[in-house]
């Protein structure tokens, strides 16, 4: 297992802690009462979208995520850090999302 990841775990660290913070504000947000009125989603989706295109990692997770926390109510989820995560872990275990590709095609076509 000598391969080398595309994000390391430092860098998981610290966009965790990002993105989980700013979904911790909009929970608390929304516990008071109140509405980001899209400001957290302007200062979070750019910066996840242009760091996975600068490492390359193709980002189809956290765009959906993103763009489900755009719905009122739904976005006060922490959606953005699930998605997040989920884009991490398939940018760095590639063959086991590949597994998993050929065995729903393979369900799919019995």
């Amino acid at each position: 297992m000598d391969e080398q990841k595309k994000i390391s775990l430092p860098e998981t660290l610290i966009l965790t802690m990002y993105i989980g913070f700013t979904d911790l504000i909009g929970i608390v947000l929304v516990f008071a009462g109140l509405d980001d009125f899209g400001i957290l989603d302007a200062i979070t989706f750019p910066v996840t979208q242009f760091y996975f295109r600068i490492k390359g990692v193709k980002a189809t997770a956290d765009l959906i995520g993103n763009l489900i926390e755009l719905i009122p109510y739904v976005g006060a989820l922490p959606i953005r850090t699930i998605t997040l995560l989920i884009t991490i872990y398939a940018a760095n275990h590639p063959e086991k999302i590949g597994a998993m590709g050929s065995l729903m095609s393979a369900a799919k076509t019995k």
